[in-house]
């Protein structure tokens, strides 16, 4: 149980720190990050450790200076059970808009064999399209989230 709670943790200080070797070493190639929203910048289902790398943590840290703001400055591990966390992150600082970025996430982190492979992020949408994303395009999801299709 506690190695788990040390990946998570693990996860939260590299995205504190902005390591993202670490970060990528910490996820199975078969990564998810599910958005559980029909509509927003970052919304749906994306699928694979690549994508995320190359495709969502770029966005996201395009839109911020890193000495404005720090994400996941503040987390707290919920749960743990079997090979589930739950918990929540905050960050604040000013985002490239100008505007304040002030964000909780809730997370429920899955880990399998000592890599993360699935994250579910909620967090304030309205927050984010109004300081975050400014004129980002919408990265458009492998699948679009139903709890229909989810497993």
């Amino acid at each position: 149980m506690n190695e788990i709670r040390d990946i998570a943790e693990k996860f939260y200080i590299s995205i504190t720190n902005g390591e993202t070797q670490v970060i990528e070493d910490l996820l199975s190639d078969d990564f998810e990050l599910i958005v559980p929203m029909e509509n927003g910048i970052l919304s749906g289902h994306y699928k694979g450790k690549e994508r995320f790398m190359e495709d969502v943590l770029p966005l996201v840290f395009s839109c911020v200076n890193p000495e404005e703001i720090i994400f996941c400055k503040n987390f707290k591990i919920i749960n743990s059970f079997n090979n589930t966390i739950i918990s929540m992150a905050q960050n604040d600082g000013i985002t490239l808009s100008g505007k304040p970025y002030n964000q909780i996430y809730l997370h429920i982190m899955t880990i399998e064999d000592g890599k993360i492979n699935r994250l579910i992020e909620s967090f304030d949408s309205a927050l984010a399209n109004d300081s975050l994303w400014g004129d980002s395009k919408k990265l458009i999801p492998d699948e679009l989230f139903s709890l229909k299709n989810f497993s």
